[in-house]
């Protein structure tokens, strides 16, 4: 193999790897992002990040802790009556969908949703009571101890 030939081998492997790695990275920053973007409508979350960006005093912390819980409640509540109507709207438009769509483009339309909701549970914090939502592990270790 000549050495011409050998180089630009080396080179091109050396791109593509560096192209993979960057979508790769890409990826990760990017489901970051959205996991903040998630937590902040959970009540721990919420008070994680106002906490980390405020780095109260221990005598702050405590006087902010009955402030935040009370905001970060209404932040929940208001996130969960959006998704419930989001929800409904939904559902309206898949019963308007109905009248227009062969039942094979339903059962389409019905796998879509059902691979979506898999791969991204809801997409949003859970409802459920007492659990904080849908948070990961990563959200857990960079809770503050007490929480």
């Amino acid at each position: 193999m000549n050495l011409q030939l050998k180089n630009s081998l080396i080179l091109s492997g050396t791109l593509i790897l560096g192209i993979i790695i960057g979508i790769l990275v890409s990826g990760r920053i990017m489901h970051s992002k959205v996991e903040n973007f998630r937590n902040f409508y959970t009540e721990r979350g919420f008070n994680r990040q106002i906490m980390r960006v405020i780095k109260p005093t221990p005598k702050q912390k405590k006087a902010l802790q009955p402030l935040l819980q009370e905001q970060a409640q209404k932040n929940q509540a208001l996130f969960n009556e959006c998704r419930k109507k989001h929800h409904a709207l939904m559902e309206s438009f898949r019963e308007k969908l109905k009248d227009h769509l062969t039942k094979e483009q339903m059962t389409r339309l019905d796998k879509m949703e059902k691979n979506m909701r898999k791969r991204h549970g809801n997409g949003f914090p859970s409802q459920r009571k007492g659990n904080g939502g849908n948070m990961n592990k990563r959200h857990h270790q960079n809770m503050p101890p007490g929480k």
